[in-house]
C-alpha cells in the first residue's frame, strides 16, 4: 500500500525530471474552466485544471478534472510526458499514466499506464494529425487488488486551428492481450473526444468537448460524457 500512494506524487513531480536544453526557457502555460456536464442521464458541474510545460523536445501535461453530478461523482488525474527524437524529430517517445474514478461505473480507482512511440503524419502551420502505438495496462481497483489488465493501444490524434479556435479530435483503440479479471469481461474499447476551445475575450475562452468509451463487449455499457466550460488560460512565469 505504501509503494502505491508514491503514484499520485509522482504525477506532479515528473514536470521536474526532464532533462531539457539550457539555452531555452521553458514554456509554461495553465488554465482553469468551471462549467456544466452530463454523464449518461445525469446532468451536473465541472471543473478542470491543466497545466503544460515544453521545452525544447520535451513536453509535459498534467490535467486534474472533477465532475459532481446529484447521484455520482467523477474525477482523473492525467499525466503525459512526451520527448522527440533530436535525429529524427518527427518521432517521439511517451509516456501516459491516471488515476480515474467513477461511481456511475462502479468504478473505485482505476491506474492506467501507457509506454510507447509516435509519429507526425503530417504538420502544417495550422494542423498536424499524430499516430501513436503503445503497450498498456489498467488496474480497476488500484487501492486494493494488484490484478492487472493488458492491452495492445494505438490512436491517431489530430488537431486543428480554425481561425482563432481550436479543435481537437481524438480516436484511441484498447485491445485486450490479457485474460479477463474475474467478473469484468472483456475490456477492449476505443475511445473518442472532440474539444472545441472558442477564444471569447483576451485570455478567456469557451470550451466545448464530447467523450465516449465505445466497449466492445455487449456486458459493459458506453460511457457517454458531453460538456460545455468557460475558463482563463495564461502563461506561468517559471523558469525550471
Amino acid at each position: 500500500m505504501l509503494r502505491r500512494s508514491w503514484a499520485p506524487l509522482f504525477l506532479f513531480t515528473c514536470f521536474l525530471g526532464a532533462h531539457d536544453l539550457p539555452d531555452q526557457p521553458p514554456e509554461w502555460t495553465h488554465y482553469l474552466l468551471m462549467g456544466a456536464a452530463q454523464e449518461e442521464s445525469s446532468s451536473g458541474a465541472i471543473g478542470l485544471y491543466r497545466i503544460k510545460r515544453i521545452h525544447g523536445n520535451t513536453f509535459h501535461d498534467l490535467r486534474l478534472l472533477g465532475m459532481y453530478l446529484p447521484d455520482a461523482t467523477i474525477a482523473t488525474a492525467r499525466y503525459k510526458s512526451s520527448q522527440k527524437f533530436t535525429s529524427a524529430p518527427e518521432i517521439y517517445r511517451f509516456t501516459v499514466m491516471s488515476l480515474r474514478h467513477n461511481s456511475i461505473s462502479d468504478l473505485k480507482i482505476r491506474y492506467h499506464y501507457n509506454q510507447g512511440f509516435g509519429g507526425f503524419v503530417f504538420e502544417k502551420p495550422t494542423t498536424h494529425l499524430t499516430a501513436e502505438a503503445a503497450l498498456s495496462y489498467d488496474m480497476s481497483d488500484y487501492l486494493n487488488d494488484t490484478r492487472k489488465t493488458s492491452y495492445l493501444k494505438w490512436g491517431l490524434f489530430w488537431d486543428v486551428d480554425i481561425g482563432r479556435s481550436y479543435l481537437a479530435l481524438d480516436f484511441e483503440n484498447f485491445k485486450q492481450v490479457s485474460d479477463s479479471v474475474p467478473g469484468e469481461g472483456d475490456q477492449s474499447r476505443y475511445e473518442l473526444s472532440v474539444e472545441l476551445n472558442i477564444p471569447i475575450w483576451r485570455n478567456v475562452q469557451l470550451t466545448l468537448g464530447y467523450e465516449e468509451e465505445f466497449y466492445n463487449s455487449e456486458e459493459i455499457p458506453n460511457i457517454l460524457s458531453i460538456y460545455i466550460s468557460a475558463g482563463v488560460k495564461r502563461p506561468l512565469a517559471l523558469t525550471f
